[in-house]
């Protein structure tokens, strides 16, 4: 009876002892599963539940490097339009930041990075400059400064030799010199030719008459593109 009983005995530990190794296997198996693929799904899940409360916005914290500064296309450096569109390119998705005149304002370039501020200029010299900061705060150097003279008063123009309506006569007076001053940095065309203007702002212009009445169109035009314009006539007689 003894000997049964022991041989019983034998078979419960030799039991037990499997259930306590595959319990050890199980719990291994269990902390393995834990560390590799529980801790990384808790995570994201924080992460998730995070951007769900702050909007679904996320900022990458690792982006430390600025943006480079804004980048302007070509415009016009004087103009008669008071109301001007400057256009340029930034990152991706930055905040354009522009100082115009020392008042700032900003916009946010495009997916293709462009950007387009509506300047209203006042009289005279109008200077900005912009820098442009990414999603993660990183702002970049300030641009260079721009200038945009607005001006769209017509300029001085006045033809001081010879007076309207003047008369020529023979062969030694065919030939005349149209002169006059202009606002200096204008460009004066008399019938479709350029004529040189000095730095102070003198033109003069040779021709040749021909027989009867001779008409001549001078026009000065300025760098905002502002004309003035005085016409002559002039009489020939052979």
């Amino acid at each position: 009876m003894r000997r049964a009983y022991s041989r019983l005995q034998s078979v419960e530990e030799k039991r037990n002892l499997r259930k306590a190794i595959l319990f050890i296997a199980l719990s291994g198996v269990a902390v393995i599963v834990l560390v590799f693929i529980g801790i990384p799904l808790f995570g994201r899940f924080t992460v998730f539940f995070s951007d769900l409360k702050g909007g679904g916005k996320t900022t990458n914290q690792s982006d430390t490097i600025p943006p480079g500064p804004p980048r302007f296309n070509s415009f016009p450096a004087f103009t008669n339009q008071q109301v001007m569109a400057v256009t340029g390119s930034s990152e991706t998705g930055a905040t354009v930041k522009l100082t115009f005149n020392g008042n700032a304002q900003e916009v946010l370039a495009d997916k293709d990075g462009n950007f387009s501020f509506n300047l209203q200029l006042l009289n005279g010299e109008n200077t900005f400059s912009a820098i442009a900061q990414d999603a993660s705060g990183n702002q970049s150097q300030v641009s260079k400064e721009y200038s945009i003279t607005f001006d769209n008063k017509p300029p001085d123009l006045n033809v001081t030799a010879p007076s309207d309506g003047s008369s020529y006569f023979g062969s030694n007076q065919r030939q005349i010199t149209i002169q006059g001053t202009t606002e200096v940095g204008c460009q004066v065309v008399i019938n479709d030719r350029i004529t040189s203007v000095d730095d102070s702002g003198n033109f003069q212009y040779t021709t040749t008459l021909n027989d009867g009445s001779n008409s001549f169109a001078v026009k000065s035009t300025d760098q905002a593109g502002n004309t003035t314009q005085k016409d002559i006539t002039l009489n020939f007689t052979p």
